[in-house]
């Protein structure tokens, strides 16, 4: 009975249309929403890292200085002692190598001179010798975990500094030692007979990245996505740490294998050999779309509610109430009853005119009526 109703044929019409357009309109925002999620999240991503990029090139200018005064002044305090030559072979720490001469003051197990040079402008320093083609610390005063002096340990062998230093030139910049990152410089030694250096000045810093670890632990990429530091051996260093992704096992191994269901971008910290990796998880994305589109959906249902109610209250009004207002007219003439008003012949539309035919047929029956009851 419900569907034959004048009513429910009226509105289902005006019910599709707008279930149609709520999807469309739906779908199209849900669209938009996507790209607007990934623009912000690009925009966050891009605004960290810079931020992060400046401080490292900043703390590395800084410290690049320091570095600079302190080699000054290990020359000069080595050239006080006379010219560097290379010494007899002597123990150190194990090791037979060369020692290390200024003037005729040997280097080797002497802290002299590396310990006065970091108490006027501290940080670190290292006198090396050669030993065929490495090149190993016989004085300083960098220290291994436990505590001790790290002599008789060798430089990298593959690392950026042997390299520069075998063409003899020098190297500043960030090396890692020992586990540690250093701001860094080394010169080549010679004594003025060999082509080869006998020996390397060595100062640097340890990098204090504590303000960087805040930095990068208050860092954050959508829910579940993190930013992370790894150095030039691969080891994850910071990292952050309002996600969800706080594991170091997992962050690991997203930066390594990059999955396909995973954004990850990666920058390199130029002058540091550190990576700077971003990634978020394509779900979280997702999330925040379908979050979006629910909203989206119960706001358009609520709409497509108030207008199918409006509808059905004009329908009423405008149609269905002047027709069955018609109705039970025309059935009070069919039994003879003319005590009736049409009010809505008055209205200037179809109804106004059915109106207006039905008052010309009550009062065509009525007179026809009034003839035959006066025969």
């Amino acid at each position: 009975m419900l569907r034959h109703s004048l009513r429910v044929r009226l509105l289902l019409p005006v019910l599709a249309l707008v279930v149609v357009v709520v999807i469309l309109v739906a779908v199209v925002l849900a669209m938009m929403e996507a790209s607007r999620v990934k623009e912000e999240a690009a925009a966050s991503i891009k605004g960290q890292t810079t931020a992060l990029q400046s401080l490292f090139a900043v703390t590395r200018s800084v410290m690049l200085d320091r570095v600079q005064n302190s080699m000054r002044l290990l020359r000069q305090e080595s050239d006080a002692l006379g010219s560097p030559s290379a010494g007899p072979q002597i123990t150190v720490s194990g090791h037979q190598v060369n020692d290390l001469l200024f003037g005729n003051k040997p280097q080797g197990n002497n802290f002299q001179l590396v310990d006065g040079v970091t108490a006027t402008m501290d940080g670190t320093a290292t006198l090396f010798s050669s030993s065929g083609d490495d090149f190993v610390r016989v004085s300083t005063n960098v220290k291994k975990d436990d505590g001790s002096r790290a002599i008789g340990t060798m430089l990298d062998p593959h690392g950026p500094v042997i390299a520069e230093i075998r063409k003899g030139l020098p190297f500043y910049g960030v090396v890692d030692i020992l586990g540690n990152p250093y701001v860094t410089g080394y010169e080549p030694i010679y004594d003025g007979s060999h082509p080869k250096p006998i020996g390397i000045w060595y100062v640097g810093y340890k990098t204090d990245l504590q303000s960087l670890d805040s930095v990068i632990s208050d860092s954050h990429v959508l829910t579940s996505g993190f930013i992370a530091l790894f150095d030039s051996k691969g080891k994850l260093r910071f990292y952050s740490k309002t996600g969800t992704t706080t594991t170091v096992d997992q962050i690991e191994k997203v930066a390594q294998t990059q999955p396909s269901d995973w954004s990850v971008d990666k920058q390199d910290v130029p002058g540091w050999g550190f990576t700077l990796v971003s990634a978020y998880p394509k779900s979280d994305i997702n999330s925040v779309i379908l979050h979006q589109s629910l909203w989206i959906g119960i706001v358009g249902l609520l709409i497509c509610l108030l207008l199918l109610g409006l509808q059905s209250v004009l329908i009423w009004n405008r149609v269905l109430q002047p027709v069955q207002h018609l109705t039970s007219v025309a059935d009070a003439i069919s039994m003879g009853k003319w005590d009736h008003t049409i009010d809505e012949v008055n209205l200037k539309d179809e109804i106004g005119t059915l109106a207006r035919a039905i008052a010309r047929l009550s009062n065509s029956v009525r007179l026809a009526m009034d003839r035959l009851s006066k025969r």
